[in-house]
């Protein structure tokens, strides 16, 4: 994963497309970078009030990100036991 790319509200309420290109100097590095994205986005869409629009957004969201959250503390545990 070298590329990810985010969606951010601008001043004027239309999205603004932001794409980050770079080489991530691991897989961990690429899930965490992608685990934060996806947070900020969580965060806006609730602050917005966009969560809960729609059947379980929210519990499925937030199962989403606790289970990322939790494979990448395993690959943290996983480098950190291999150096």
């Amino acid at each position: 994963m070298s590329i990810y790319q985010v969606i951010a509200p601008t001043d004027g309420g239309q999205p603004a497309q932001v794409t980050a290109a770079g080489r991530p100097r691991s897989e961990a590095d690429a899930l965490e970078a992608a685990l934060g994205d996806m947070v900020a986005t969580f965060s806006s869409d609730f602050v917005d009030a966009r969560v809960g629009e729609r059947h379980n957004t929210y519990e499925h969201r937030s199962r989403v990100l606790r289970q990322m959250a939790g494979q990448l503390a395993r690959m943290r545990e996983q480098e950190a036991v291999a150096s």
